[in-house]
């Protein structure tokens, strides 16, 4: 199925304006489905601003991840990954318990 990417991206940013991340997330879900690039990183860089808008930090600095992965040229997402450096599961499993020397 083809699509016009502009009006789907105009659609789910007047939800990232409009407070509704969860519907911006979806618009940028249906645009990914099938396009592993994720658009040279783009989708992944606007789905992790979608989950750090309300404080997804963890899913943030996956998606921030994966959009540098696709394409490491994405420095506001290099930016955004050393913000959230701090972002772990410290406080869930002691670094001890999981880590091998």
């Amino acid at each position: 199925m083809r699509y016009d990417f502009n009006v789907l991206e105009k659609r789910a940013e007047e939800f990232v304006n409009s407070g509704r991340v969860g519907d911006a997330l979806k618009i940028y879900f249906f645009m990914a489905v099938g396009d592993s690039s994720l658009d040279g990183g783009y989708l992944g860089m606007k789905i992790a601003g979608c989950y750090e808008t309300p404080g997804d930090l963890h899913a943030a600095k996956y998606w921030y991840r994966r959009a540098v992965e696709e394409n490491t040229a994405r420095g506001n997402c290099l930016e955004a990954l050393q913000r959230l450096e701090g972002v772990n599961i410290h406080e869930l499993v002691p670094p001890d318990d999981y880590t091998v020397p």
